[in-house]
Order: structure tokens, then C-alpha cells, then sequence
């Protein structure tokens, strides 16, 4: 009895530092980011003949970019001591290989990009400068220059911005704008805006002391952090509103499902939360979309 009592908690423990591999690395949120732009593909029914380059890329540049920005945090000693967390700690444990394969995906990023279409980058220079002064001085050489991070309340919409840009944009560009009009462009850029910022509300809930300590000025310090679930909330109607607008046909009652589910993990945020509920559950909001839409796509179409 004892014996299958440590090996079941041996098996938990695996699995506890599994998950802790996928979340902590970034693997997990740069899978996340894939798939909402496979989403775009499916839903809108847009050429894939390139679509594996792209979604390559994506992925590449989304781990490059998240645990680059981590480790240059680290190497400049941007962090203190006391606000590092269980992430953080994870990171420096394993800084070596993480950084190896970050260097390695940069490079992997790079190589797709010789494959797409030119106007693509349009966008991605862009994107790129958006990712590089997220955690870099705007001003050069300036000790006193601020951060795109810095900067009052605008966190969130950088991070908005990219992953919608990301996500919706790129494939579009890349595919020529498939079928879809330039009306219903905006509409998709602003849902997916929208539902970006909602998911990402709740992450602002769990660093509000920290945001204070370093006197970052957030949407939950503003509003509190009721207000800013209920924000996440209207969002999120918002979202299946446009959405509702979209020419998606019944991809639209698939992702009315993932939404529902998104909010009902929302409500459950709180800044004591453990960081696996943020950078797993709430980030993982976005697989469930997929899901629904795989389901979908697969069973009902």
C-alpha cells in the first residue's frame, strides 16, 4: 500500500514538473498563440499552402520573443530579488538551455520569414520593435528613458496588439487577404483585440503587488479587482458580438461555447492564485477555443 502510495505521488510529481516544463519554458503560451492563428485560417477558410511556414514562425518568434524579453530582465538584474517568483526561479535554474533554445527558435523564426509573403513585413518590423522596447529603454543610452512596459496602463494593449496582429494579420496578409473584405478585417482585428485584453486582465489581477512595487500603473490598480473581471466580462460579450458580425458561419456557436468557458475560469481570479492557474488555465482559454473549433470543424462541418 505504501509502495502505490509513492509511486502514484512520483507520477503526480512528474506530471507537476511537466506542466511546470510547458508553462515556465513558454512552450505552452507560444502553442497557445499558434493555434488562435490556426483558428483564423479555419474559420475565415483561408489558403493553406504556406500556412505551415506561418504557423512555424509564429511559433518561433513568440518563444524567442517571451523568453528573450525573461532573460534580458535577468541579465540587466531588472528583477529584485524579492519579486522573483516560482517562474522566475525556474528560469534561472534552467537559464542555459533556455537560452540555447531561444537563440535556436530566433534563428528558426528568421529562416521562415525568407518564405512568405513580402508585405508580411509590413507588420512584422513593427511587431518587432513593439517586442524589443517592451523591455528595452525607448530612448538609447538614456538611464532615465522608460520602457513600452513602463508606461501608464499600456502593458496590456502592447500584448493585445501583438498577439492580434499575430494572429489574425499576418495569415491574412500572407494569404493575400483570402475571402475575406476589409470591413470584416477590422471587425476580426478588434475581437480578437478584445478578447486578448480579457484574458490578459486577469494576469494584471495576479502582479498587482508587484506592478505597485515597481510602480506600474495598471488596469486592476485603476478599476480594483472585481472591476476588472467584470471588464473581462464585457469584453468578452463584446467579442462574441463581433463575432456575430463575422462571416464564420457555425464556427460562430464554437467559439460562443470557448468564450462561455472562458469567463466562467476568469471569475475564479484572484491574485492569490497559484502562477500554473494563470499561465495554464487562463492562457490555456485560448485551447479550448481551438477546441471547439476543431470539433467543429471535424464533426458538424
Amino acid at each position: 500500500m505504501l509502495l502505490l502510495i509513492a509511486q502514484r505521488n512520483k507520477a503526480l510529481k512528474a506530471i507537476v514538473s511537466f506542466i511546470k516544463f510547458l508553462t515556465y519554458s513558454n512552450l505552452f503560451v507560444s502553442f497557445c498563440v499558434v493555434s488562435f492563428t490556426h483558428i483564423t485560417y479555419i474559420v475565415y477558410a483561408l489558403p493553406k499552402d504556406n500556412m505551415p511556414i506561418v504557423l512555424l514562425m509564429t511559433f518561433s518568434f513568440t518563444f524567442f520573443t517571451y523568453n528573450g524579453q525573461r532573460l534580458f530582465r535577468l541579465s540587466k538584474k531588472l528583477l529584485q530579488p524579492e519579486n522573483i517568483g516560482e517562474r522566475l526561479e525556474w528560469v534561472i535554474t534552467h537559464k542555459k538551455p533556455l537560452t540555447i533554445f531561444t537563440v535556436l527558435f530566433g534563428i528558426i523564426g528568421l529562416s521562415c520569414t525568407y518564405f512568405i509573403n513580402p508585405y508580411c513585413f509590413i507588420i512584422l518590423i513593427p511587431m518587432g520593435g513593439l517586442s524589443v522596447f517592451y523591455v528595452i529603454p525607448i530612448i538609447p543610452f538614456y538611464s532615465k528613458s522608460p520602457t513600452l512596459r513602463d508606461l501608464p496602463y499600456l502593458k496590456i494593449f502592447i500584448i493585445a496588439i501583438v498577439w492580434s496582429i499575430a494572429i489574425v494579420w499576418l495569415p491574412l496578409i500572407d494569404t493575400h487577404f483570402g475571402f475575406i473584405s476589409r470591413n470584416e478585417f477590422v471587425i476580426a482585428m478588434i475581437q480578437n483585440f478584445l478578447f486578448v485584453i480579457a484574458i490578459t486582465l486577469p494576469f494584471d489581477v495576479r502582479d498587482i503587488e508587484f506592478d505597485k512595487s515597481n510602480n506600474l500603473k495598471t488596469i486592476p490598480q485603476l478599476l480594483g479587482i472585481k472591476s476588472s473581471i467584470v471588464l473581462s466580462f464585457i469584453l468578452l460579450v463584446t467579442s462574441i458580438y463581433l463575432l456575430y458580425n463575422l462571416p464564420i458561419g457555425d464556427y460562430f456557436y464554437a467559439l460562443l461555447i470557448g468564450h462561455s468557458i472562458t469567463m466562467i475560469i476568469i471569475s475564479f481570479s484572484k491574485k492569490e492564485r497559484t502562477e500554473l492557474f494563470f499561465a495554464g488555465l487562463i492562457e490555456g482559454t485560448v485551447l479550448i477555443l481551438y477546441g471547439c473549433v476543431l470539433i467543429t470543424d471535424y464533426f458538424f462541418l
